[in-house]
């Protein structure tokens, strides 16, 4: 009787013993290897997703207080149904102190920072000389995008004589001109309304950029997404 019992201890510590070998056997190299793989491909899979989501955020941002800024400056111009000049900054920080108004450029950093410059139409006076009735914004993606914004409160024609802030000068193609053209296209802006256009990998972002531009042109679309790209 006594052996049976020692018998029946060995069995037991024999088992025990295989129990504790089998959880002390752990990983072998392939399988952390194969681990390590799926971990990558899941990471290469997702970080530019990630990256993705974050940039389009990121617009969107710029594009929302482009538009509200828009909706500020034309707020502004209903008063005396002109644009002022940003020349006195006063005129627009004072009305809309929401945001960061400036007459020169906008970085990514600067939290609500809008770049404001006005431009004529010439619509009362193919002569006229700052007729005022036009803006020109700018505002800085964190992507690096610069956004421009043109509101146009007249139809824009040429002028006959020499306008600095006219927002076409001359022929389409001229030598010298700064013409504002419909992405895509080689045709001027012909109606008043709002405009967009952007740079991609922008170093500044200014409103005045926009509006000296050369030959052969800038371009502009009509929405965010047709934003003509210069």
């Amino acid at each position: 009787m006594f052996k049976s019992v020692l018998a029946r201890a060995r069995q037991v510590r024999a088992a025990e013993l295989e129990g504790e070998g089998g959880l002390e056997g752990g990983f072998t190299l392939i399988e952390l290897m194969v681990v390590l793989l799926i971990i990558a491909i899941l990471l290469a899979i997702a970080i530019p997703t990630f990256l993705g989501v974050t940039g389009s955020a990121n617009d969107r941002s710029a594009q929302s207080t482009m538009t509200n800024a828009v909706t500020e400056a034309v707020a502004i111009y209903q008063t005396s149904q002109t644009f002022p000049d940003p020349a006195t900054i006063t005129n627009y920080t004072t009305p809309a102190p929401e945001y960061g108004w400036t007459t020169g450029s906008c970085s990514s950093s600067t939290s609500n920072c809008v770049s404001v410059a006005f431009t004529d139409a010439l619509s009362s006076s193919l002569t006229a000389t700052n007729d005022y009735q036009g803006v020109v914004l700018a505002v800085m993606s964190k992507t690096g995008t610069c956004w421009w914004a043109t509101n146009l409160q007249a139809n824009p024609v040429a002028p006959t004589g020499t306008d600095t802030h006219s927002f076409i000068q001359g022929a389409v193609g001229a030598a010298g001109s700064q013409d504002y053209l419909v992405a895509g296209t080689n045709t001027l802006i012909a109606t008043a309304g709002t405009y967009y256009a952007k740079k991609l990998n922008a170093t500044t972002c200014q409103a005045s950029t926009a509006l000296a531009h050369a030959s052969p042109g800038f371009n502009w679309g009509t929405s965010y997404s047709n934003a003509g790209v210069n």
